[in-house]
């Protein structure tokens, strides 16, 4: 793309970035209970690296960081009426879920090579539990291509004002700040491994470790609902898709008990070991990497199953509905998804190139060249889907 290009409408996205700090950026604060340490970015352009827990995080960045950059965003947000809107105000660089970042890669370049300033998301989803996700190395690759700098910032809070599993969002405070900032001139001696290293460094967080220090009160109502859309496997009974919630309570099946807390901890006598979702996350994934070869000969009878599931396919970014009432029937060789009568998709896990993720009720999955949406509007265990795909592939699962 030429810097022609790169640079439309440029004028009126800093001056609606300006406009809406200036109008609403009190509001924005008070709804999010938002403080944050001021910083002045000294150097230009810059890449800003930022960890990502809710729908307001880069309003709450553009406000505290008094600055115009474009925002790497999900494609999904660009779509119909709304998306054609954001896209006119803000101009952010499309990122689609499940799909190759090839081509957003290239856009993040060529406006830093513009002089265009580019913040991002480098996990590309919000937090599961409360601990950061993998970020990819291409991230780093980024600044052997372009002359800028890089700024790391981090929320703390966000995960517990809204998991992304929950059914609700909580109230409570929400911090912001610049953990570091690094001049080109600082850089472009440095390694892709050493870029890599410093960005790794700074976007780790872990809500708790953060909670333990600071005591701080997350209200709301059914603090516990949803939590089935993360925690899948039992600690207890060591079963999948068996625990249920309601209120601020969870249970298992198997008589395993507890209570989702207002400081974000999970209280049960059985669960002691586990009183955080990252624990109980980190029990998950160990359980399953521990669990891979037999799981891998699991092909007669279904590891784990969601149904009520609508599946869509992506041509040309529309989404074309393909059923509807559907159920999902994962095996450790493949993924069913079908009903008993007219319809079933088969595809196996080796085959799947790509699983995508966005909020706690769309999954994304590249088959060959096709690309498909899985969707229930209440949500389901997304992290499933992804956590049993990387592990039955023999990939890394972090």
């Amino acid at each position: 793309m030429n810097n022609k290009e790169i640079r439309k409408g440029l004028n009126r996205h800093k001056f609606v970035y300006h406009f809406l700090r200036i109008l609403i950026g009190w509001l924005i604060m008070a709804i999010c209970s938002f403080t944050y340490k001021p910083h002045k970015i000294k150097d230009k352009p810059v890449l800003i690296l930022s960890n990502h827990n809710s729908d307001f995080d880069p309003l709450l960045m553009v406000i505290s960081l008094k600055k115009h950059f474009k925002f790497v965003a999900s494609a999904n947000i660009m779509s119909g009426p709304v998306g054609k809107i954001i896209k006119f105000l803000a101009g952010p660089i499309p990122r689609g879920k499940g799909a190759s970042a090839d081509q957003t890669v290239q856009l993040i370049i060529d406006n830093l090579n513009a002089g265009i300033d580019v913040a991002m998301f480098p996990e590309g989803n919000k937090s599961w539990d409360g601990s950061t996700n993998f970020i990819s190395r291409r991230t780093a690759d980024i600044f052997k291509q372009t002359r800028c700098g890089l700024v790391t910032y981090r929320f703390d809070g966000g995960y517990l004002r809204s998991p992304r599993w929950s059914r609700y969002s909580r109230r409570g405070r929400l911090i912001g700040q610049v953990v570091g900032e690094y001049p080109y001139e600082q850089l472009k001696d440095l390694s892709v491994d050493e870029i890599y290293d410093i960005i790794v460094r700074d976007m780790q967080a872990d809500a708790f470790q953060y909670q333990d220090e600071h005591r701080l009160k997350y209200r709301g109502k059914a603090l516990a609902e949803g939590i089935e859309n993360l925690a899948y496997l039992c600690p207890v009974c060591h079963r999948f898709d068996t625990i249920h919630a309601k209120g601020d309570e969870f249970w298992c099946e198997c008589g395993m008990k507890g209570i989702y807390d207002e400081y974000g901890y999970l209280q049960g006598e059985q669960i002691k070991e586990y009183n955080t979702t990252v624990k109980w996350n980190g029990f998950q994934k160990e359980w399953l990497k521990q669990h891979k070869d037999e799981l891998k000969k699991q092909t007669d009878e279904a590891i784990s199953h969601d149904e009520d599931l609508h599946l869509y396919e992506i041509v040309n970014n529309e989404r074309i509905l393909l059923k509807d009432g559907l159920t999902a029937s994962l095996y450790g060789d493949r993924m069913c998804i079908g009903n008993d009568s007219d319809f079933e998709l088969t595809m196996r896990w080796m085959d799947i190139s790509k699983i995508g993720m966005f909020r706690n009720n769309a999954l994304y999955l590249t088959y060959g060249d096709r690309r498909y949406e899985l969707f229930r509007l209440d949500g389901f265990p997304l992290i499933k889907y992804f956590s049993l795909w990387r592990v039955l592939t023999d990939k890394s699962l972090v």
